[in-house]
C-alpha cells in the first residue's frame, strides 16, 4: 500500500466520527437552535475510533503517515467546526 492511501484511509476514517461528534453535540445543537439529538451518543467510543488510527499507525512505525494525518486531522476538524448549520426547525 502506498503511505498516501494509507494516509487518507486512515483521515476517512477520523473525518466520520468527528462528524458524528459534531452532529451530536448537544451544545452546537443548542447554540444554533437544532432539535435535540434523539438518540444515545456514543462520545467515548467515537473519540478512540477517531484517535485509533494514529496509534494503529504508529504501532505499525509509519512515521509520515501518523504526521500527515495528523496534521490533517487538525484541519478537518476546523473544516468541520467552521459552517454553520441550516436551521431546519424553523422551516
Amino acid at each position: 500500500m502506498s503511505i498516501e492511501f494509507i494516509t487518507l484511509l486512515a483521515l476517512a476514517v477520523s473525518f466520520i466520527c468527528l462528524f458524528y461528534l459534531r452532529e451530536s453535540d448537544p451544545k452546537r445543537r443548542r447554540a444554533f437552535h437544532l432539535a435535540k439529538w434523539a438518540k444515545k451518543r456514543y462520545v467515548t467510543t467515537a473519540w478512540l475510533l477517531c484517535l485509533s488510527p494514529g496509534a494503529l499507525l504508529l504501532f505499525m512505525e509509519y512515521y509520515s503517515p501518523f504526521i500527515m494525518w495528523s496534521a490533517a486531522l487538525s484541519l478537518v476538524g476546523w473544516a468541520l467546526a467552521l459552517p454553520k448549520p441550516k436551521n431546519r426547525s424553523n422551516t
